[in-house]
């Protein structure tokens, strides 16, 4: 996704060499099992056009139909463009899609990376603002920069932030298991899954387990399994997992913003069927599917998504994202002044019980 944090996007370097180390030797097994495909710029524009359209899951939710982009796009490429100009036009294909998880990159020399989902201003969220109005502050992880805030506003009121959902299940279950004691004397707690750009969809169940006494269907996915479109594997139901031993079902006010995304929003799924949760702010980002990574014959490393999420009544919000049950959205402007609405809202709001 865009818009990544600087601590993500060392993580996204780091997984895009690994990528590139992985690829080298992938293509050296398909020298020794195949013949190597060409590397024309009419090639690798089939090679990719052919792997969407056997491999992507959401040309129905989405309402596109790939064989007119391949008439309105193909016209466009000839064996005589430059890298640049080859890049251009597939960026223009994928950008029909508006999805957050198909991205490609061009390595090396003259790196270029394209994203297809949409952009939205960055500054309605500050997390200094924030841990500057907490009374108490803890945290879990590297100090300079915590992978877990938490804390209580005024004694009454607890505060929880994960930087993402990128650790493992055991992570996060081991730091609420330490943290939801501490808020045992709180009215209510607000969530602030603000600016959570993904993680692990175990993960996040994981998570929402601590906030729920009951297992409710929260989600679908499905996967791809067929070259046709329509092509896919059995549905996989996900549901709450209750943690009963340690559990918070007193009010809890979620948090969200165009920039909570992919497993961020199943999370949210999750803690939507709970009736003691209320989400505020803005909608999700809308980019929920798994990505697996593809090369072409020229070294670019492109992202497809291959799941069809849906929540529990079967609705997909791939590209819209989730809404809120109440829309409040803070401003760069208040931000900058010292403003959180979004978290002073909540914050009365379970001022109020």
């Amino acid at each position: 996704m865009k818009n990544l944090t600087d601590k993500n996007s060392l993580r996204f370097l780091r997984l895009v060499i690994l990528m590139l180390f992985i690829s080298m030797f992938s293509s050296c097994n398909d020298l020794m099992l195949g013949e190597e495909p060409n590397n024309t710029p009419n090639d690798n524009f089939e090679i990719l056009w052919k792997e969407f359209d056997r491999m992507y899951a959401l040309f129905e939710v989405k309402n596109i139909d790939w064989d007119q982009l391949y008439a309105i796009y193909k016209p466009k490429v000839n064996n005589n463009m430059s890298g640049d100009e080859l890049f251009d036009v597939i960026s223009e294909m994928l950008a029909e899609l508006n999805d957050g998880h198909v991205w490609m990159i061009k390595p090396d020399p003259g790196f270029r990376r394209f994203d297809s989902g949409p952009v939205y201003p960055e500054g309605d969220f500050d997390l200094e603002l924030v841990r500057s109005k907490l009374k108490a502050e803890f945290s879990i992880g590297d100090s300079q920069d915590p992978d877990v805030i938490y804390g209580k506003f005024d004694g009454e009121i607890g505060y929880i932030y994960l930087e993402n959902l990128g650790l493992t299940p055991a992570f996060y279950r081991e730091a609420l298991e330490h943290i939801l004691p501490f808020m045992k004397d709180t009215k209510g707690l607000i969530f602030d899954a603000r600016g959570i750009e993904g993680g692990y969809d175990r993960s996040s169940q994981e998570v929402a387990g601590f906030f729920t006494k009951e297992s409710k269907l929260y989600m679908t996915s499905r996967f791809k399994n067929g070259p046709a479109h329509q092509d896919f594997g059995p549905a996989i139901e996900w549901r709450t997992t209750p943690n009963l031993d340690i559990f918070y079902t007193k009010p809890i006010k979620l948090l969200t913003n165009r920039h909570t995304g992919s497993a961020g929003e199943t999370f949210v799924l999750a803690m939507k069927t709970m009736g003691h949760v209320l989400v505020m702010g803005d909608s999700t980002y809308g980019a929920f599917s798994d990505n697996p990574k593809r090369e072409l014959p020229n070294g670019w490393i492109y992202a497809i998504s291959t799941g069809d999420f849906r929540d529990a009544a079967g609705v997909s919000f791939e590209g819209i994202g989730i809404p809120p049950h109440e829309l409040v959205k803070n401003s760069p402007e208040e931000i900058q002044s010292g403003k959180d609405k979004v978290l002073e809202m909540a914050i009365e709001a379970l001022k109020l019980l």
